[in-house]
């Protein structure tokens, strides 16, 4: 693929570059569309750090997502239609992945609303613009499957009697029957679980509009998965920030002395680290190496680190100064002061355990698609794998929990007793990493050896602490 300017008579330095398939991302804030993320949340009708404010974060979550299906089943029509079944395969691999990512959303949901009373006005999960999409592509891939049925294209006994997951007609029935299934139990959690505003239009409740903005507003030409890679990431982006803000106002109980209402509100954040990590397994899963070579140079001069919310804000900034806060709480041994006392460390750990998983299935994504070799990232890290990997143990390192071990008793390793042997020569690990590596660099040369568009450094600079 080569880059090129949108327009030859537009300015060049003000212009966005394209390639055969589209827009190449200016910066990781305009690839992940933050700012319609930003504006969902901001409109919300509720109070950020209330439980009503899960929900409708939730929700939106789940509008996403369900926006995601529509274009996947729609698209899985149309290949099975078409007789392209491996690709409809694919596809089909997708919607299993992004039916259970709802079902994690919808547990959540179901969670935060134990609180309500049981009379309580449920949500309308069906009245949602993301559900009236998705419904007619469920329908339509339904109907063409029994179409093909009919007409004598697929065996549906013998595929399912016969074969097993290495037969492409065996795998679509079986993503099909998983996703169903998934289907019934996302949406019936979703119609239990409490309405955050009883009244009021669920599209103002979810800010639909800026939420399909999100969904629509990069597209590529062409068979990728570039709207699902981003709205993995969208989801955690939108989850994160109510995360921030609720650690930022525990962190200010947490000074004052109010352990209980530092409790409280960290309880609710907790609620999201589960659906945000469901969003890692889809990509690591789903996203080969080809695939992800499809849209590679249209992610431009981006990175995951540059994510300010879960980078800097969460993962750094508040992180450390919720360590902080608890630090003059050591010398208090457990089953002593306060009786919250125990279950605010218990939610410092937490974080901790959190954010070091996010890290470590995130190593996954320049594992498969890069691979060793020295590839270079898109920043120009002069080895992908091994820049993650340091960061990571510089995180470790640098841990503020290992400043109070004493009272946190948080293990800090970074390796275990496997990894010599995968390092090794004789690993398979090794031997994958290297030929991925080879595949990436010849498929991107401007990449590797800095030239053309790739010759610029990122625009990305480190944002201002999130003091509190």
């Amino acid at each position: 693929m080569s880059a090129k300017p949108a327009s030859e008579s537009d300015n060049a330095a003000a212009t966005p570059m394209r390639n055969e398939r589209g827009v190449i991302a200016e910066h990781y804030y305009s690839l992940q569309s933050l700012s319609s993320i930003e504006a969902a949340r901001e409109s919300m009708i509720a109070e950020p750090g209330t439980k009503e404010a899960l929900l409708v974060g939730l929700y939106q979550s789940t509008e996403i997502a369900l926006h995601n299906l529509t274009d996947l089943l729609t698209r899985a029509s149309d290949c099975l239609s078409e007789g392209d079944v491996e690709r409809g395969v694919t596809l089909l691999h997708w919607v299993r992945s992004f039916h259970r990512v709802l079902v994690r959303l919808s547990l959540a949901s179901l969670r935060v609303s134990a609180d309500w009373p049981g009379d309580a006005p449920r949500w309308a999960a069906d009245t949602t613009p993301g559900f009236s999409d998705f419904l007619p592509a469920l329908r339509r891939f339904d109907e063409v499957l029994s179409r093909l049925a009919d007409e004598g294209k697929v065996d549906l006994h013998a595929a399912i009697g016969e074969r097993s997951l290495e037969d492409p007609w065996f795998a679509v029935l079986h993503c099909a029957r998983i996703a169903n299934h998934d289907a019934r139990v996302w949406s019936a959690n979703l119609a239990g679980a409490a309405h955050p505003a009883p009244g009021v239009d669920p599209e103002r409740i979810l800010s639909s509009a800026n939420l399909r903005h999100a969904v629509d507003e990069h597209q590529l030409s062409g068979h990728t998965y570039f709207t699902q890679f981003r709205a993995l990431h969208q989801i955690p982006e939108l989850l994160v920030r109510e995360i921030n803000d609720r650690i930022e106002t525990a962190i200010r109980a947490t000074r004052g002395g109010d352990i209980a209402a530092a409790v409280q509100t960290l309880d609710g954040a907790t609620e999201l680290f589960d659906p945000i990590e469901a969003c890692l397994p889809p990509i690591v899963d789903n996203l080969s190496t080809h695939d992800y070579h499809q849209i590679r140079e249209n992610l431009g001069l981006t990175s995951g680190s540059h994510s300010v919310s879960m980078r800097f804000h969460l993962f750094t900034d508040l992180y450390e100064q919720l360590v902080e806060a608890l630090a003059p709480l050591a010398d208090k041994p457990a089953g002593s002061g306060d009786p919250f006392l125990p279950r605010l460390r218990q939610h410092a750990a937490n974080l901790r355990i959190f954010i070091f998983a996010w890290r470590d299935m995130h190593l996954h994504l320049p594992r498969n698609n890069l691979g060793g070799q020295e590839t270079k990232s898109l920043t120009g890290a002069p080895d992908a794998i091994r820049t993650v990997r340091k960061m990571r143990d510089n995180a470790v390192s640098a841990d503020p929990m290992s400043r109070h071990n004493q009272y946190l008793r948080v293990p800090t390793s970074a390796t275990g007793p496997l990894a010599d042997y995968l390092d090794s020569p004789d690993s398979s690990d090794t031997l994958l990493l290297a030929v991925t590596g080879q595949t990436t660099q010849a498929n991107f040369r401007d990449v590797q050896e800095r030239r053309s568009f790739f010759s610029q450094p990122t625009p990305f600079t480190k944002p201002p602490r999130r003091d509190v």
